[in-house]
């Protein structure tokens, strides 16, 4: 062929190819503004694009005579035809009841139906509905987190989900891994309720782009942001038993690109609580401060933020006339006492593309240290941390919006340096991984998340762990969720015992703790139901845990021992739960579920009941306000079912308990005035006055053989009523 000829044919070939490339914007068509991230798929086939910084596309076709499907998120889909001759105008409405259908809702939390993973979301207005003076607070008014006291003396309160214990749930600040580690057991307390904007409480496995060590849930909670909180937010508390706390929350602008936050924090209580005459505080005495100061950069290239946090908490309890600075080696009394000092650095760096908005690169960061003080009757306890860890991470589209997806590496650096009675603990976790996650989103009805990382642990080995979350909304009102995964953790032996360590048992390490490894599958159902003029909104879920390994605290051997050994057998946990919610009106709403939990493992040879877990359980929330939310009045039903407790056969018979706990009802209650200004508040905690009868054994002997604090598994204080103020002024 002539070269004349090859020239023609090339230029034909160039002017076919550009003649089916269509051009065009995508905007808000009632306000005309660019929809930034819109996807424009050519309809029948995988060929799309997303929308840039301008709201502007250009796709090649597989065919001139295709028609566009046009989408974004809140709004109608549109199916129009391909104008090839210029510049296609493409405006979308608001769909106004497809967005009342992305959440279900009750009061200030909810679900998002567009995402793969069961994730609620627990607001700050959600938070104010009670008391909320720290993290293990924060959830009186959701049913998926169960809170409760671990023994009579400390004080440390734990969380359950899924029906095990808060030590397999990954809880992070800010996507940074925080309650953890030597704090497992006090770390919700060191997060104050007045910082908190949000909490994200996702069931099952998580990411695995946070780590391997979400195994039956992750929460993550999202604290105030320099660049948008309020100039000034005081808060003052104080409740009947004589504690007060002080929040004070200041923000502002430094320039266009810098703002900064200093959040403040203390709390004071230095009473003695004994209401059940046992002649041990039901409440150890305990002051913190905790301080952060925060900074963050926006600019159109970049994003970072910085934070340092520093907090001093002092506990002092045991019994009656113990206090702080007494020394619990040489005092005739039983004391306690947990000194803990912790400072953090912490940030996150972004790198933006402002005309590619799917893709950018990341960077989180953290370095903290833990040092705790303490001591349990004769013996102490001193415990020191050292963790650093980093995140990169790189997110990007596979050819179009479709097909999305997250990599990067991370590295976690524990050092941990313990001392319990005469033994001495210590470890070094050096742990650098890689990960993959890919999100398949074809539509608005269906997203596939698949994920994988492997970690290649200093002590242990290689750790691969697999994560696939899957979403499928049948109709505009239906939406299924399945998910599996698998986890790892390493476990802190003494600190998640804290409760044992009130009490004469003594502490048998049978073997060198391997592990814990697991596999979480379930899924849930969210659907609503038109009753009257109103829906009434439903959330299914099951979740089933396997463990392959895990830690087993035998307290049924020996009731004078805790012996620790690793699985020699099975352990599982069946958790089943359902909640409706309904809006009886624009100012009355109420929820309620029902949770039933199987948990078992292997212990002391028998599979048998995991103990201090209620198998059925009762949840319900009433809201009520006035117009304009002038007043708002919130009351929290909760009914616990029996609980297995350890066996306590072979001690003598004064000291024996029953092998089981009975049922019982808590109720908590809070009214709220609103102002210009802030509003004040006044509400009670346990009002029905519930408590355990006797909850130490011997407790008139504390250093005998028989003395027990751990076996709680109800209040052991009553009714606690609290007032407060909130005062805010708005930027």
């Amino acid at each position: 062929m002539k070269p004349i000829y090859i020239f023609i044919f090339t230029i034909l070939l160039a002017l076919s190819i550009e003649a089916q490339t269509v051009r065009g914007m995508v905007g808000n068509g009632a306000e005309h503004e660019p929809l930034i991230g819109a996807t424009v798929q050519e309809l029948g086939t995988q060929n799309g694009v997303i929308t840039d910084v301008n709201g502007q596309f250009t796709l090649k076709l597989e065919s001139r005579d295709s028609k566009l499907v046009v989408s974004y998120s809140g709004f109608i889909a549109d199916t129009v035809n391909a104008d090839l001759s210029g510049m296609m105008h493409i405006m979308l409405q608001e769909n106004a009841s497809e967005l009342e259908e992305v959440v279900v809702q009750a009061s200030s939390t909810f679900l998002d139906d567009r995402e793969s993973k069961h994730v609620e979301v627990i607001t700050e207005a959600e938070l104010t509905k009670a008391a909320c003076c720290n993290l293990s607070e924060s959830f009186e008014t959701n049913a998926s987190v169960d809170v409760s006291f671990t023994d009579a003396v400390s004080g440390a309160k734990t969380i359950r989900m899924l029906g095990l214990d808060g030590r397999y749930v990954q809880i992070n600040r800010e996507n940074i891994p925080n309650v953890r580690g030597l704090a497992g057991r006090y770390g919700l307390s060191y997060m104050p309720g007045t910082w908190i904007q949000s909490i994200d409480v996702g069931k099952g496995a998580g990411t695995i782009v946070n780590g391997y060590e979400s195994m039956t849930g992750q929460i993550n909670v999202e604290l105030k942001k320099p660049e948008n909180s309020e100039t000034l937010y005081l808060n003052g508390y104080a409740n009947s038993f004589g504690r007060f706390e002080l929040n004070a929350n200041h923000a502002r602008d430094i320039n266009d690109q810098w703002s900064t936050a200093l959040l403040l924090h203390s709390n004071y209580f230095n009473n003695e609580v004994d209401q059940n005459d046992d002649g041990f505080m039901d409440i150890p005495k305990g002051r913190q401060i905790n301080v952060m100061n925060r900074y963050k950069y926006q600019g159109e290239k970049m994003v970072s933020q910085i934070g340092l946090t520093v907090m001093r908490d002092e506990k002092a309890g045991g019994q009656l006339g113990y206090g702080f600075g007494d020394d619990f080696k040489t005092s005739s009394q039983y004391g306690f006492q947990n000194n803990t000092t912790r400072a953090e650095v912490f940030g996150k760096t972004g790198l933006l593309f402002p005309h590619k908005p799917y893709k950018g690169w990341g960077f989180i960061y953290s370095a903290s240290y833990l040092d705790i003080d303490g001591g349990f009757g004769r013996d102490n306890y001193l415990g020191t941390e050292k963790t650093l860890y980093g995140n990169v991470i790189f997110q990007n589209i596979i050819g179009n919006s479709f097909h999305q997806y997250k990599t990067g590496v991370s590295m976690l650096y524990d050092e941990f340096d313990e001392i319990y009675a005469d033994s001495a603990f210590s470890r070094k976790e050096v742990v650098p991984g890689l990960y993959y996650e890919y999100t398949y989103t074809p539509g608005d009805k269906f997203t596939l998340l698949l994920g994988a990382r492997t970690d290649f642990h200093n002590l242990y080995g290689t750790y691969f762990t697999p994560r696939l979350h899957s979403r499928f909304q049948f109709s505009e009102n239906t939406t299924v969720r399945a998910a599996i995964g698998r986890g790892y953790r390493t476990p802190n032996t003494i600190v998640e015992n804290s409760n044992i360590l009130v009490s004469s048992r003594q502490l048998i390490i049978e073997e060198n703790p391997e592990p814990e490894v697991s596999w979480n599958m379930g899924g849930s159902l969210v659907t609503a139901v038109n009753i009257g003029d109103k829906k009434l909104n439903l959330i299914a879920d099951y979740f089933y845990t396997y463990f392959e390994n895990q830690l087993i605290y035998d307290m049924d051997a020996n009731s004078s021992q805790l012996r620790v050994y690793n699985l020699r057998g099975k352990s599982y946990a069946h958790s089943f739960q359902l909640e409706g919610n309904y809006q009886f009106s624009d100012r009355l709403s109420a929820k309620a579920a029902y949770k039933f939990y199987d948990v078992r493992a292997t212990i002391n040879d028998e599979f048998r009941e995991v103990p201090f877990n209620a198998r059925n359980r009762f949840f319900l929330n009433t809201s009520y306000s006035t117009r304009f939310d002038k007043w708002e009045a919130d009351a929290t039903l909760q009914w616990y079912g029996s609980k297995r407790l350890p066996n306590t056969s072979d001690k003598p018979a004064e000291f024996q308990r029953e092998s089981s706990s009975p049922d019982f009802f808590l109720l908590n209650a809070q009214v709220s005035r609103g102002f210009r200004w802030g509003n004040v508040y006044i509400g009670s905690e346990n009002l029905l006055g519930f408590t355990q009868d006797d909850p130490i054994i011997d407790a008139e002997n504390p250093f005998s053989d028989n003395f027990d604090a751990s076996l709680v598994w109800a209040p052991i204080v009553g009714r606690m009523v609290y007032v407060g103020f909130r005062y805010k002024i708005k930027r």
